[in-house]
């Protein structure tokens, strides 16, 4: 276990930074069957057909999603993002329910590309959920407090303790869901260079802040889905001329050393350290087993009021 990881821990520093990896082994879909479950709402209504299917099948999610919303507008058929990503209930999931219980044991603030619900509420650590083989129900999870509008990305929000930030929106506001290439674009657009200090966009000042005074440890994360943290991360180092280390988890199969040694100085350029776990076994199940371990070996403290202090501090100096 690192050193670092292990103090940010101890002092509440660290933010568990989760991605889709996560909620799919919790029974949500993946981005390409995202894209087509919210397609077959309207081929379900007859108001989109299967040979158009057959055509956009090949595009991006985000084009086929943007289809999808165009679809909403036309013809007035609501999708029910809830119901398409939980497609089992969360109650039921017992994977789902050990997996975040894990993860509610190693952090207290949590950020997350996800819409999904999963960390809307915290899950009594070593959860397994409610089968007819248990006796009693398990105790009641709690419910964090959910921030999902650019507006709440804030600082003070983010020094909240049992708090998940949802950097791409909620199933809770379908409307405010980044979903498509044109809402990447404007929630990630940066208006700064026009010397406007009212025109900052909330989403890059609330991810530098993050990567500049927190530790990060991406859980859930692929290649594809990094390029704008990656940039964040570079960008804050520069501006703040600090050397910075956050921490991803990453599942590799042993046939693919050679890789997994090559992404690590690779990541390493970016201010981040690859935490790399073996698959062979269980796949990204091993992901379970690897948190669990996390939470007994570097269970989260509250925020130390010092850490708060400095980082006021530097906002100060900035």
């Amino acid at each position: 276990m690192p050193k670092a990881l292990r103090e940010a821990a101890q002092v509440g520093k660290l933010i568990p930074f989760v991605g889709a990896g996560v909620s799919r082994l919790a029974g949500c879909p993946d981005w390409n069957g995202f894209a087509d479950a919210a397609l077959n709402v309207f081929v379900g209504q007859g108001q989109f057909n299967h040979a158009q299917l057959d055509q956009v099948k090949h595009l991006s999610p985000r084009i086929r999603l943007s289809i999808a919303r165009a679809l909403q507008e036309q013809t007035g058929t609501q999708i029910d993002f809830r119901k398409l990503l939980h497609r089992t209930p969360r109650a039921k999931h017992d994977l789902g329910q050990r997996l975040y219980s894990h993860l509610a044991k190693i952090g207290k603030t949590f950020v997350t590309t996800n819409y999904d619900e999963w960390l809307d509420e915290q899950l009594p650590y070593g959860s397994a959920g409610f089968t007819e083989a248990t006796s009693t129900a398990p105790p009641a999870p709690i419910s964090r407090t959910v921030y999902h509008r650019p507006k709440d990305l804030t600082i003070a929000n983010l020094n909240q303790e049992n708090v998940v930030i949802h950097l791409h929106g909620s199933v809770r506001d379908p409307n405010g869901m980044i979903m498509t290439t044109p809402d990447y674009v404007q929630h990630y657009a940066s208006d700064r260079r026009a010397g406007d200090g009212n025109q900052e966009n909330e989403v890059l000042t609330f991810l530098e802040h993050l990567f500049t005074h927190k530790t990060v440890l991406f859980v859930g994360y692929g290649l594809e889905e990094l390029e704008i943290l990656e940039y964040i991360i570079l960008k804050a180092r520069t501006e703040r001329g600090m050397e910075i280390r956050h921490f991803l988890l990453q599942g590799f199969f042993s046939h693919e050393r050679e890789l997994m040694v090559n992404l690590r100085s690779y990541y390493g350029e970016c201010g981040i350290h690859l935490l790399p776990f073996l698959k062979d076994q269980e796949g990204w199940n091993q992901l379970v087993h690897v948190l669990e371990s996390f939470g007994e070996s570097v269970p989260a403290s509250s925020t130390a009021v010092l850490q708060q202090f400095k980082e006021m501090e530097a906002l100060l100096d900035g």
